[in-house]
Formats: structure tokens, C-alpha cells, sequence
């Protein structure tokens, strides 16, 4: 007695979602740049493009046209929380430090 043989299955494609990684890996950059005092400004960068490649990404798995949907949404979340920071810490950033102020250069 034979086996039935069975034709193979078709494989599947695997959509993976490459915008839904860059925005996390964005946000994740830009909340370390946020948290060093002098990248207020990388921070705020890094976030927004985090937020702009994570909305891509969402709509991307959202229509059926790519998958890791949920990192896409995580990678906005990081983006928003990287702009925060880094406007945070641009506004407050004094223009010049005091300890220099006082001190007299010329004489």
C-alpha cells in the first residue's frame, strides 16, 4: 500500500515590514539622543522621521501589504516620546551658562 501523494503546498509569502524596524529603530535612537543633554535637536530629527516611517508602516500592514504592524505602532509611540524629549530639552537649554557670564575676559 502506497502513500497518497500530496502535491506541496504552496508557500506562503512572508511580507515583512521594513518601515515598521526603521521607525523603531529611529525612535530608539532618538530617545538615547534626547537623553544626552547636547542632541535636542537629533532627537527631535530621529523621532519625527521614527513617527513618519512607523505611520507608513502601519497603513502598510493595515492593508494586508506587509506584517509587523503592532512594531510599526510601537515605533511611532518611541517617535513621539523622542520628539517630546528632544523639544523638551531644547527649550530647556540655557542660551549661555551663567558661570561664564560673570566672569570678566577683559580686565
Amino acid at each position: 500500500m502506497s502513500a497518497a501523494i500530496r502535491p506541496p503546498e504552496a508557500a506562503t509569502p512572508i511580507f515583512r515590514n521594513g518601515f515598521a524596524t526603521t521607525a523603531l529603530a529611529l525612535g530608539i535612537v532618538g530617545i538615547g539622543f534626547g537623553l544626552s543633554v547636547l542632541f535636542g535637536l537629533l532627537a527631535t530629527v530621529f523621532g519625527a522621521l521614527a513617527v513618519l516611517f512607523g505611520v507608513i508602516g502601519v497603513i502598510r500592514a493595515r492593508k494586508g501589504r506587509a506584517t509587523d504592524g503592532g512594531m510599526a505602532a510601537i515605533g511611532v509611540i518611541a517617535g513621539l516620546i523622542a520628539v517630546a524629549i528632544g523639544i523638551g530639552v531644547m527649550v530647556s537649554m540655557p542660551d549661555q551658562p551663567d558661570s561664564l557670564s560673570s566672569i570678566d575676559l577683559l580686565g
